[in-house]
């Protein structure tokens, strides 16, 4: 039986491949990160004012967490 002959596109499975990689390792590197920040907020105190890079970088990994949906609403 013969196959058909079909043009293989390199550059197609490469991008794919790449994206199925961070799709599997967002999740974990999220949690990781966020752990890391967790403790140094813990070690920084309650009352002290957290540095304008370090707000920046809270917001965008409580971005990113709430789309990958690891992080639920805590009740105060």
């Amino acid at each position: 039986m013969k196959l058909p002959r079909t043009r293989a596109v390199k550059g197609k499975r490469a991008s794919a491949d790449t994206l199925s990689r961070l799709l599997v390792y967002a999740p974990m590197a999220l949690q990781v990160i966020g752990l890391i920040r967790r403790s140094q907020k813990v070690r920084r105190g309650k009352y002290v004012k957290a540095r304008k890079r370090d707000r920046a970088l809270d917001f965008l990994l409580g971005q990113a967490e709430r789309k990958m949906g690891s992080a639920g609403r805590r009740r105060r």
